[in-house]
């Protein structure tokens, strides 16, 4: 592909992202759609909770220190929602062995459990939602989603800044 060619094709596709990241980020931020993705809940938990046992469940034992980075909030913050967890009985609290000042934030079984029924009922709403696509309608999403996704989490460490 040539340059011009090239620089077309990132156009368009910019400008797609442009229009659909505001309808995606109205349609998964609407109540009825985070009840139903919550909707397994016993514990009951807050999208944030949700997305913080997600996060401590799939990357292991963190420091608290990195989770308040992750999620670019103050440490005490982080603190607050990491107790709100604890209390649910959803993660643990004890001393980093490599360094007794840090904190590690890790999962319990119960947690882990809530966190995978919290997936199974989010992909039954993924499930619903694309049902009628065409097959490869569903593969290119499906790749251009992972795609996406893991340019994302690479340029999330770095901070972003127009060439």
């Amino acid at each position: 592909m040539d340059d011009e060619r090239r620089e077309s094709a990132v156009d368009e596709a910019a400008a797609a992202l442009a229009r659909a990241v505001p309808r995606f980020t109205h349609w998964f931020t609407r109540g009825d759609v985070g009840r139903a993705m919550l909707a397994d809940t016993d514990p009951a938990l807050s999208r944030t909770d949700a997305w913080l046992l997600g996060r401590v469940t799939d990357t292991g034992p963190l420091r608290l220190s990195e989770l308040a980075e992750w999620q670019e909030v103050d440490r005490s913050t982080m603190t607050t929602q990491v107790r709100r967890l604890e209390t649910l009985g959803l993660v643990t609290r004890a001393p980093d062995p490599r360094d007794g000042r840090a904190v590690l934030v890790s999962a319990t079984s119960a947690g882990v459990a809530r966190h995978r029924r919290t997936e199974r009922t989010a992909r039954a709403v993924y499930h619903e939602l694309l049902a009628d696509w065409p097959e490869d309608d569903l593969r290119q999403a499906a790749h251009a989603s992972d795609r996406l996704a893991e340019t994302l989490e690479r340029r999330a460490s770095t901070p972003f800044t127009l060439e």
